[in-house]
C-alpha cells in the first residue's frame, strides 16, 4: 500500500502505541519498514502525534544491547526512551494487569503482548502499531481493543 496509505491511516488517530519491533525498526533503520516508520516518528517528534509504549516495550528494548553488551546501542536506545519528543512510557498498573488477563482470557496471547495491548487500551491508544501477525486476527471491535496497524501491510 505504501508510505502515503499509511501516514493516511495514521493521520486519523491523536495517540498510537508502538510495538517493540516497530521501534526496532526505526532505530536500527531496517528496511523497507524505514520508509514508513520515519515520517511517523517524525510526527511524534513534531507533537502532532502521540506515541505511548509499554514498560515491556522499553524492556524488551534494552535485553539486545545488555545481552551483546553494546554501550553504543545500549545508549541510543536509553537516549530514545527518555528524550524522544511525544514518547510516554507507561508502567504496568494493577488496572492494565486485570485488563492484560481478560485479554489473555479472551484471545490466548502470550501475557507480554495482552499487557502490551492493555497498555494501549489503557492509555486511549486508538491504533497498535506493529507487525505480529497474531495480533492481527484478534477481532479488537468486539474486544474493544485498539485497532491493530501491521506494518508489513504498507511495505
Amino acid at each position: 500500500m505504501g508510505k502515503d496509505a499509511f501516514l493516511n491511516k495514521v493521520a486519523g488517530f491523536q495517540r498510537l502505541l508502538l510495538d517493540t519491533n516497530s521501534v526496532i525498526y526505526f532505530l536500527q533503520g531496517i528496511s523497507p519498514y524505514d520508509a514508513i516508520l520515519n515520517p511517523l516518528f517524525g510526527l511524534f517528534e513534531q507533537q502532532n502525534l502521540e506515541a505511548v509504549i509499554s514498560v515491556i516495550t522499553e524492556t524488551e528494548l534494552l535485553v539486545g544491547p545488555l545481552k551483546k553488551d553494546n554501550k553504543e546501542a545500549l545508549t541510543m536506545v536509553k537516549l530514545f526512551l527518555n528524550d524522544f519528543p511525544g514518547l510516554k512510557v507507561i508502567p504496568i498498573s494493577r488496572q492494565i494487569g486485570q485488563m492484560a488477563a481478560a485479554i489473555r482470557a479472551r484471545t490466548n496471547l502470550r501475557l507480554p503482548d495482552a499487557l502490551i495491548i492493555a497498555t494501549a487500551k489503557h492509555t486511549g491508544c486508538g491504533a497498535i502499531i506493529g507487525n505480529d501477525p497474531a495480533w492481527s486476527k484478534i477481532d479488537t471491535s468486539a474486544a474493544e481493543l485498539p485497532e491493530v496497524i501491521l506494518l508489513d501491510a504498507y511495505v
